[in-house]
């Protein structure tokens, strides 16, 4: 099953390493360029490497991305303001950035670049990962100003993401998932079964599972998240060993979100991941809400990855815990509308109206095969 959903990940454009690059201005004149060429491989944007002869005749090497159009323009933006905001709390977890702009030749055409970092095609050690992973979270959290977002719009690959600053968890993500839910929509079309849906998602489960973290003695405090960590945004620094990443699509939020990808396969990551970063920032209470909550945070990355890519459907038809294909979208929202999430205890924190009637009746997971037949139990 892994191979199968990794193989459906479309491979990134691979760049002509003897193709003939001419550094614009607008770059030259942030560094005296001794020569260029084409670099790596990208899903978005044409890639460059880029080598300056220093003072002491050492050549310093920088990577630099460029992308056209408004889209372009935000996301270098996006890519800057990113990758400074974690370089600052954990310098050695991502390529120093050196700046952003617009070509001069092209003024349609917009960059960003930073330090170039020699990696191997690797995954990091996980411990040395998790380790920095639970500093970048840790360092930045004083800084907080309490709230949840982000000042500017990223981006996750193409997909802007919401990022309006909201008081609490609960309703910054409830809109942050609506977001890439429109998104995925406009990519494959309307779908009866997620409609159906949606209204137990948002109106009951993410209350149940979200709103203890926002009041009470369980109330969490926004950290800066990197907010794209998968195998494909992280690596291993050849020089140095150590972790690195790139690609943010950062923002403040509940640090738990970041690690939602470790239960997903096609992410290449896995529990393990989760076991080292928990040695060094622990599970947030209420515990016994963990699993869910994880469960939760997984629906937005399906989301994502359905939206980025229009060629496959395939993001809407998942396997549900027995082993069957679930006949409608993912079965992991399935999942958290069925009876156990609800026979739990209300946190005191929580009054009954606030998320509806939570005694249910225990169904047979039969009756769950269609997500349709799932809202009903919820409504």
């Amino acid at each position: 099953m892994a191979d199968s959903l990794i193989d459906m990940l479309p491979q990134p454009r691979q760049v002509d390493m003897y193709e003939n690059f001419i550094v614009d201005e607008a770059v030259a004149e942030w560094l005296p360029c001794v020569a260029a060429h084409p670099y790596g491989a990208s899903f978005w944007t044409k890639t460059t490497r880029i080598d300056v002869e220093q003072e002491d005749t050492c050549i310093q090497s920088y990577f630099l991305k460029a992308s056209p159009n408004d889209l372009g323009k935000a996301m270098a933006l996006s890519e800057f303001d990113g990758t400074a905001a974690i370089h600052k709390y954990v310098p050695e977890f991502g390529p120093r950035p050196v700046g952003w702009g617009q070509y001069k030749s092209d003024p349609n055409v917009y960059f960003y670049m930073c330090e170039f970092a020699d990696m191997i095609d690797e995954l990091p050690e996980v411990s040395s990962f998790c380790k920095t992973l639970a500093a970048l979270h840790k360092k930045n959290m004083p800084d907080s100003n309490g709230k949840f977002g982000y000042h500017i719009t990223t981006y996750g690959g193409t997909m802007p993401q919401y990022v309006k600053w909201s008081d609490t968890w609960e309703g910054f993500y409830i809109e942050n998932l609506k977001g890439f839910a429109r998104q995925e929509r406009e990519t494959h079309g309307p779908n009866d079964e997620l409609d159906a849906m949606f209204p137990a998602l948002f109106e009951k489960v993410c209350p149940r599972l979200l709103r203890p973290l926002d009041r009470g003695p369980n109330k969490i405090k926004p950290v800066l998240i990197h907010g794209d960590i998968w195998y494909g945004n992280v690596s291993t620094h050849a020089g140095t060993g150590k972790a690195i990443t790139f690609d943010p699509s950062v923002l403040w939020a509940h640090n738990e979100y970041e690690l939602s990808v470790m239960t997903v396969a096609r992410y290449r990551l896995g529990r393990q991941w989760l076991k080292e970063y928990h040695r060094h920032f622990p599970i947030c209470d209420p515990q016994e809400d963990y699993e869910d909550r994880l469960r939760l945070y997984a629906v937005h990355n399906h989301f994502c990855a359905g939206a980025l890519r229009p060629n496959t459907k395939e993001m809407r038809q998942k396997y549900d815990f027995s082993g069957k294909r679930a006949s409608g979208w993912l079965a992991i929202p399935v999942r958290l509308m069925t009876f156990d999430i609800w026979s739990k205890n209300i946190p005191a924190a929580m009054k009954a109206e606030d998320i509806g009637d939570t005694k249910r009746r225990t169904p047979q997971w039969s009756q769950f095969s269609r997500a349709r037949q799932v809202s009903k139990w919820c409504q």
